[in-house]
């Protein structure tokens, strides 16, 4: 007789949160990651915004392998802002080059929803963003969505 004490888990469904994602502190939402050391590198109003971003995109349910690249844009728009106040000026460069990883993010979170204007409302959490990218975010989602 085999010794058969393994685990044996059959017709589960459901989400799981959080694979892959090492540490503490992280605010993990349905597939998407904010690291902890960006948010401690950002003033609140932008963790914030962020945050309630997360919360927002969760209801749309996107799968993990749609996720990534939403999650890639993430990243590289929050290592651009990292450090930066609200109240800070900004260079021109600095600027374009932020303007340019929020628009790159955006595509790639538009291109997974549905086209809606209550897809380009999921971004509003975004607002404190716009002066940070030189115009307003829900002006720049809408420019991006009537391009796709």
């Amino acid at each position: 007789m085999e010794n058969d004490r393994g685990v044996h888990i059959g017709n589960v469904g459901g989400d799981v949160f959080g694979v892959g994602v090492a540490g503490s502190g992280n605010v993990i939402g349905k597939n998407i990651v904010i690291n902890k050391q960006q948010l401690e590198n950002m003033p609140s109003e932008y963790v914030e915004s962020l945050t309630k971003f997360i919360e927002e995109f969760k209801k749309y349910n996107i799968p993990p392998e749609q996720a990534k690249p939403i999650q890639d844009g993430l990243n590289d728009f929050t290592k651009e802002v990292e450090g930066i106040k609200p109240e800070e000026k900004v260079s021109i460069v600095k600027q374009k080059n932020i303007n340019s990883k929020f628009s790159i993010f955006a595509e790639k979170v538009l291109k997974v929803l549905p086209k809606t204007a209550e897809t380009v409302s999921a971004f509003t959490p975004l607002a404190p963003f716009s002066k940070l990218i030189g115009e307003g975010v829900q002006h720049l989602v809408e420019a991006i969505q009537s391009e796709m």
